[in-house]
């Protein structure tokens, strides 16, 4: 069984320029990454979250590809 820490580099690796946060209270896996120059920050597409890490990874994937 992965810790959340292995999970998070994980992600890191596979998504580079994505910063992974878990939130223990609530539960839930975000992946956030900035604007570039003065763009904004596009809900779907700069910030996603889910349940779990696999959910998370096919967000990503979904918006990487």
């Amino acid at each position: 069984m992965q810790t959340t820490a292995q999970i998070k580099e994980e992600l890191r690796r596979e998504f580079p320029g994505w910063s992974i946060i878990r939130s223990v209270p609530v539960g839930r896996w975000w992946a956030t990454r900035g604007p570039k120059g003065d763009a904004l920050v596009q809900p779907g597409t700069s910030c996603l979250e889910a349940d779990t890490p696999e959910e998370l990874r096919a967000q990503l994937r979904q918006v990487a590809g």
